[in-house]
Formats: C-alpha cells, sequence, structure tokens
C-alpha cells in the first residue's frame, strides 16, 4: 500500500502534508478540496513523474485531469492558501533566506567575447528577509 505525501504527527492522528498545507483552501466544493489535497500527496511522493504516474491508477489519473479541467478551480485559491501557509511558517523565524532555484544564463553577447564564443553565467540571488 502506498502512503500518501509526507505525514505530520497531530495528536496521535497522521496529517498529510498536502491536508496541512491547503487545508484553508476553498475551491467552493469540498469534494475539490479533498481532491486538491490528493493529487498534491500523489505529486509531493512522485514529482518529476507525469500525472499518470504520480497517480496510484487510472481513476485517481483521470480525476486529476478533471480536476485541472474543471473551471471551478482557480489557481488563484490554490496559490492563496499556499502563500498563506508560508507567512504562517515565515513568522516564527527572525531571518528567513529566500534561496530560488539558480538560473543558468547563456550568451554570446559578453565583452570580451569573440564572435564564436559563448559563456555560461550561474545566477543564485540570495535575499535575506527580516
Amino acid at each position: 500500500m502506498r502512503t500518501t505525501g509526507r505525514n505530520l504527527l497531530s495528536n496521535e492522528h497522521e496529517i498529510s502534508w498536502a491536508t496541512e498545507e491547503f487545508e484553508n483552501a476553498d475551491l467552493g466544493d469540498k469534494r475539490l478540496n479533498r481532491r486538491l489535497m490528493k493529487i498534491c500527496d500523489s505529486f509531493s511522493e512522485s514529482p518529476e513523474s507525469p500525472i499518470n504516474q504520480a497517480c496510484e491508477n487510472w481513476g485517481d489519473s483521470k480525476a486529476a485531469y478533471r480536476f485541472f479541467k474543471n473551471d471551478k478551480v482557480r489557481e488563484s485559491e490554490i496559490s492563496e492558501a499556499h502563500y498563506h501557509k508560508t507567512v504562517s511558517r515565515a513568522r516564527k523565524h527572525k531571518t528567513i533566506l529566500d534561496a530560488p532555484d539558480k538560473s543558468i544564463l547563456h550568451t554570446t553577447c559578453l565583452a570580451g567575447l569573440s564572435t564564436n564564443q559563448s559563456a555560461f553565467i550561474l545566477l543564485q540571488p540570495i535575499n535575506r528577509i527580516h
């Protein structure tokens, strides 16, 4: 049997990562809210996988595709719930380091490069938030 996402222990009950993260999401229908959490649990276990591989079976895959096509599902509601949880976690700390993903810039327009040369520049900004 497959476990669902990273579980957090709370009062002797297991709560999945997605349930904790999106407990305040309101997609206008409790079934959509539950489906969001189930999809996120599946994806958190296998983030590199396409939908049909991340989901446990064909029925769950089909439900995920229907969820993403549903006009009632608003990205803004999902993002807002995630944003508020992130802010809540951040408030527990005095200093936060924001290290976004690295970006690689490939260019042929740098001073000092001849016509047939190019350069790769690694960009990794780190922001300190008080």
